[in-house]
């Protein structure tokens, strides 16, 4: 996996979890792809196949990063959350690619505690009023997304280094975590 990682010192006691895709080129240019081959791959999401990266980010309840993590387009979001999670405790929340009882043990010795929707062939989950709220405010972070990707230029076809990617994203990052001023908040009970 790559890492690229901008942390932020603030204390929160709720989080919330998501990736994103960052396509290099269309699917019909992948065997043409040459300027990011080292670090592209091949992945799947909700959306169907795609080349290239995935961003994931730990947002706080004022839209604020916690942690971001970039990693190969195949990488699974299960592997890179125990990264995204290190130093922080608290509730994190995530969508339903998240679920492993693994994964939870995992973050539980790390004081922290997962919480996601269950599958339709799991046994429903018992939440609180407080961490079903919490749940379902989780849309929120495709919010950032939508943000990061259209104002700030996240997602792009006209890297032509490793470096020079690497460089777009962490701009569009930081131009969001400082100069934005109406993140999406989650609202705390």
């Amino acid at each position: 996996a790559l890492h690229i990682s901008l942390a932020s010192n603030a204390q929160t006691t709720c989080a919330w979890v998501d990736s994103t895709t960052l396509p290099v080129c269309k699917n019909q240019r992948i065997q043409r792809h040459k300027s990011l081959k080292q670090i592209a791959t091949r992945g799947r999401s909700s959306m169907g196949w795609f080349y290239g990266c995935k961003l994931h980010v730990l947002v706080d309840a004022q839209g604020q990063f916690i942690h971001t993590q970039l990693s190969n387009g195949h990488t699974s979001d299960i592997k890179i959350l125990p990264k995204l999670a290190q130093g922080y405790k608290g509730k994190i929340f995530g969508d339903r690619g998240y679920i492993s009882e693994i994964l939870k043990d995992k973050l539980g010795a790390q004081g922290v505690e997962l919480i996601t929707y269950h599958r339709k062939n799991m046994r429903p989950l018992e939440l609180s009023l407080e961490d079903e709220l919490m749940l379902k405010q989780r849309n929120k972070i495709e919010t950032i997304f939508s943000l990061l990707k259209q104002q700030y230029n996240l997602v792009s076809s006209r890297h032509r280094s490793i470096s020079g990617y690497f460089a777009g994203i962490y701009a569009s990052l930081c131009a969001y975590q400082i100069c934005h001023e109406n993140k999406p908040q989650f609202i705390k009970m």
